[in-house]
């Protein structure tokens, strides 16, 4: 990777690389102990679903079983990633 030191161009050594993966992880350590549990998983719901399609989903569960699955597995999907994130930076 290049990166400008001021006065040229020159490519980063393995030391600075590290230090910015370092930083990058601390990043995300920080943003998942930062985040509820409650709104983590909301917003990877709304990756896939608005509320309104969520509405919609709830409202139909009996008529559209396969899509009512669908939604839940991913719900269920969501809250392990985000506790997964949460337990990783405990």
């Amino acid at each position: 990777m290049r990166i400008f030191d001021g006065k040229k161009y020159r490519e980063m050594t393995p030391e600075e690389i590290a230090d910015l993966d370092a930083m990058a992880v601390d990043a995300e350590r920080e943003y998942w102990q930062s985040i509820p549990y409650d709104e983590a998983v909301n917003g990877k719901i709304r990756e896939r679903y608005t509320v309104s399609q969520e509405f919609a989903i709830l409202r139909q569960r009996d008529e559209k079983p396969e899509e009512y699955a669908a939604y839940y597995a991913y719900c269920e999907q969501c809250k392990a990633f985000v506790k997964a994130k949460k337990g990783a930076t405990a």
